[in-house]
């Protein structure tokens, strides 16, 4: 089981608690009231389970000559005249639904058809860069 505290206790021992987590790599749970609970994590533990949760564009060639890519994880799709556009088009898109996903994430994340979406949106979100996102990728 993992360690829980109290948020009254939490505040009053906030840098024992930051410690054990980033020094110890142990998760916590803070709990206030009844029923909020929060997982305080270490951002590259986070990003390894989130590992499981794979990205992997389909990449269809169209008559017209344009590509068109496809995330069907996160149901994006982008056309452009050449694979290395679509892909840059892609992150771009990316980046606008992973922010508009956290921006309403209450409406996301009640919705049955995109609450299935937020590991892919942390993944995207947990990125630095362009760079950091287009490795996501499985191309």
């Amino acid at each position: 089981m993992l360690t829980e505290i109290k948020f009254t206790n939490a505040r009053k021992t906030f840098t024992d608690i930051y410690d054990n987590v980033w020094h110890r790599h142990l998760p916590v749970i803070i709990n206030r009231h009844q029923n909020e609970e929060v997982l305080l994590l270490r951002r590259e533990l986070q990003q390894d389970i989130l590992k499981a949760y794979h990205l992997k564009p389909e990449i269809l060639p169209e008559k017209d000559g344009s590509v068109t890519v496809a995330l069907n994880e996160i149901d994006i799709a982008v056309n452009e005249p050449t694979l290395k556009k679509a892909i840059d088009e892609l992150i771009k898109e990316m980046k606008i639904y992973a922010q508009d996903y956290i921006d309403r994430s209450q409406l996301f994340l009640n919705a049955p058809n995109r609450k299935g979406h937020f590991p892919y949106i942390l993944r995207v979100l947990l990125c630095d860069n362009d760079q950091e996102i287009k490795s996501l990728l499985e191309l």
